[in-house]
């Protein structure tokens, strides 16, 4: 009975689309501080959805070290694909536009910061000079 069971679920796994697999609600939180949520929906293979993020801190070596202001505002994203398992997408920060890729890894979500050359460059004078991927952990 158990390999049936065990057969089924991975029958289910792989009838789920690709864009599918993204779906649901994916939070980031640190020291209890929910620093991102990345809500994302699936309609028909088309995903879509919002993300809000929250200030943090890097250390020199890429880490989110702190909270600075947690997530509490949310809003939409565009430009969203889904190529070779990686999802990109982006979303408006006043005038500014912020670029992400999101990539699923065992169960969890390591979603990117894709930086532009300024932004790299204030990070550097800070003294951090490489950025890690954010692990996302899905709620629903």
């Amino acid at each position: 009975m158990r390999s049936v069971s065990y057969v089924v679920a991975v029958v289910l796994a792989l009838a789920q689309s690709p864009a599918s697999q993204f779906a649901g609600t994916w939070t980031a939180s640190l020291e209890g501080k929910t620093f991102a949520r990345l809500e994302l929906t699936d309609a028909g293979g088309k995903i879509g959805g919002r993300i809000s993020l929250g200030a943090v801190h890097f250390g020199p070596g890429g880490d989110i070290t702190a909270v600075n202001e947690p997530a509490s505002n949310f809003t939409p994203i565009f430009d969203v694909a889904l190529r070779n398992g990686t999802l990109t997408f982006s979303r408006k920060d006043g005038d500014e536009t912020d670029r992400f890729e999101l990539r699923l890894v065992n169960g969890n979500a390591q979603l990117t910061f894709v930086f532009s050359e300024a932004d790299r460059a204030e990070l550097a004078a800070q003294g951090v000079t490489s950025l890690k991927p954010t692990t996302l952990i899905r709620l629903r």
